[in-house]
């Protein structure tokens, strides 16, 4: 019978591996916001207002996941090494498979 170790990644780490997975979000925003231009481009006039309004929205959608990407890089900067962040139970949570299996790679769990 085989014991399996669970690794435990440090607090640095974890938030390095979220900053990645935020900046991959806003990465994704930035490819709805050209498709949404697109769509804005054949939108009839009097539906453009419309359009014009979700473009905005994906915007500050970007805006607010580049802030919050930003801030956790800085924060991997000034964790303190060796810390360890027990994550198996939270990234259970995570209902996104490819989100959760990408950061169990970048975490090595």
């Amino acid at each position: 019978m085989s014991t399996e170790t669970i690794t435990t990644p440090d607090l640095a780490a974890v938030l390095e591996a979220l900053s990645v997975e935020m900046s991959l979000a806003a990465e994704a925003c930035g490819h709805l916001d050209s498709a949404l231009g697109k769509i804005l481009e054949n939108t009839p006039p009097e539906s453009r207002m419309a359009v014009m309004q979700e473009l905005h929205t994906v915007d500050h959608l970007a805006q607010h996941i580049t802030a919050i990407t930003d801030f956790t890089a800085k924060l991997v900067q000034a964790a303190p090494g060796g810390v360890p962040l027990p994550v198996q139970e939270a990234l259970s949570t995570i209902t996104l498979g490819a989100v959760a299996e990408r950061l169990r790679g970048r975490l090595g769990v």
